[in-house]
C-alpha cells in the first residue's frame, strides 16, 4: 500500500512544531502553511475520547505549557502487539505516529476515527455529494507508552550517518533495474510537499521542513523519492513496454514488490528527516587541485646551469692517479733491481 500523504503533515507538525517549542517560532510563520490547507486536525484522548484541541495550534500551546520537550515521528509498527483500549476508535494504520515527550511521559498521537454504534457495515457510509466536505478530517488520539515501548524509539534517536542513507537508497532503489528508466529530477529546493503555486497561488510556499537549516540533502531526496513513486505507480497502472507490448508477469511482480520496498525506504528516510533535519546534508566530495600538486617540481629553466659531465670528470681524475702510482712504483722497483 502506497504511503497515505497524511505523512506530510506530520512532517511539518514535528519539525515546526520543534522550532515551536525549542525556539519560540511564532505562529504567524507558519499557522497559514499550505500543506494543511483543506485539512482539518483535532486532539481527543484515546481512553475518554474527550475533545482536547481542536486545531494544531491550541494543541501546541497547551503541550508547551505541560513542559513537552520536543516532538518525534516513528514508524506505526512499533505499536502493532500493542492493544487498542479503546474499542469505539478505529486506529488507522497509517504509516507514522507522532510522539510528545514530556520529562515523565511520552504519548503517542496515532490517528484514527470513531465508530458510530448504530452503523455496522464494514464499508464508510458515504454521505450525498452536496453533504460532503472538501475538508479532509483527522483526529489524532493521545495514547500514553508504557515503557517497552518507550525504549523501542531510542533506535530513530541516534545520529544518522546520511553519506552511508545515500548509498543504501541509491544502490537499493535509483540503480536497481527496475528503475532503470527513471531520470532523477533535477534539484528543486525547498521540498514544498505540493505544487503550492498552483494549488494555493494566493499563499506564501513554506517548506515541509523548516528551511533554516543547511538540509539540502533532505529536500532533494524527499523530491526524488516522490518522483521515484510516482514513476513507478504509473508503470503498475500502465504495464506497457515503449514498443506497445505488455509487461511479462514475472515483470509486474517485480513492479509490486519494488514499490513495497520503496514504501518502506521511504517512510524510514521521513523519520529520520522528522528527527534530525538540522543535519540533513551529504559530506562534501573534496576534488583535488592540480595547480597545488605537493610533488616536487622541475628545476627552473633560469636556474644555474650544473655541470655537463660531473661523472665522467671524475673517473678521468682518478685515472690519472693511479697511472702516476703506478709509474712510480716501476720506476722504483727498476732502481732497486740495477735495471
Amino acid at each position: 500500500m502506497a504511503l497515505d500523504q497524511i505523512w506530510k503533515q506530520q512532517l511539518a507538525l514535528v519539525t515546526y512544531g520543534n522550532e515551536f517549542l525549542a525556539q519560540d517560532l511564532s505562529f504567524n510563520h507558519w499557522l497559514k502553511h499550505h500543506i494543511f490547507n483543506q485539512h482539518q486536525i483535532q486532539f481527543r484522548d484515546l481512553l475518554s475520547q474527550h475533545l482536547l484541541a481542536q486545531h494544531f495550534q491550541i494543541w501546541l500551546e497547551y503541550l508547551k505549557q505541560q513542559g513537552v520537550q520536543r516532538l518525534s515521528l516513528h514508524s506505526s509498527s512499533i505499536l502493532n502487539d500493542e492493544k487498542n483500549p479503546n474499542p469505539n476508535v478505529e486506529l488507522l494504520p497509517f504509516s507514522h505516529f507522532i510522539v510528545s515527550h514530556e520529562a515523565q511521559h511520552k504519548h503517542a498521537w496515532i490517528f484514527g476515527k470513531e465508530l458510530a454504534e448504530w452503523y455496522s457495515a464494514e464499508q464508510d457510509y458515504i454521505a450525498p455529494a452536496t453533504q460532503q466536505s472538501e475538508l479532509r478530517q483527522e483526529v489524532m488520539w493521545r495514547y500514553q507508552l508504557n515503557h517497552k515501548l518507550a525504549k523501542q524509539l531510542d533506535v530513530d534517536f541516534a545520529a544518522p550517518n546520511w553519506d552511508e542513507i545515500d548509498r543504501f537508497i541509491r544502490t537499493e532503489l535509483l540503480q536497481n533495474n527496475v528503475a532503470a528508466d527513471f531520470i532523477q529530477p533535477e534539484p528543486s529546493r525547498p521540498y514544498l510537499g505540493t505544487d503550492a503555486t498552483v494549488d494555493f497561488p494566493q499563499v506564501h510556499a513554506l517548506a515541509v521542513i523548516p528551511a533554516d537549516y543547511p538540509a539540502d540533502y533532505a529536500h532533494d531526496m524527499l523530491h526524488c523519492l516522490e518522483a521515484l513513486d510516482q514513476h513507478i505507480q504509473n508503470k503498475i497502472q500502465h504495464p506497457y513496454h515503449a514498443n506497445g507490448t505488455e509487461f511479462e508477469p514475472s515483470e509486474q511482480l517485480n513492479l509490486r514488490h519494488f514499490s513495497q520496498k520503496l514504501d518502506d525506504l521511504h517512510a524510514k528516510f521521513i523519520t529520520k528527516v522528522a528527527n534530525h533535519y538540522q543535519t540533513a546534508r551529504l559530506t562534501p566530495v573534496q576534488t583535488p587541485d592540480p595547480f597545488t600538486n605537493t610533488t616536487t617540481p622541475p628545476a627552473s629553466t633560469m636556474s644555474t646551469p650544473s655541470p655537463k659531465h660531473p661523472a665522467s670528470h671524475k673517473v678521468g681524475a682518478s685515472a690519472v692517479i693511479k697511472l702516476i702510482l703506478i709509474t712510480v712504483v716501476i720506476c722504483a722497483a727498476a732502481y732497486y733491481f740495477g735495471l
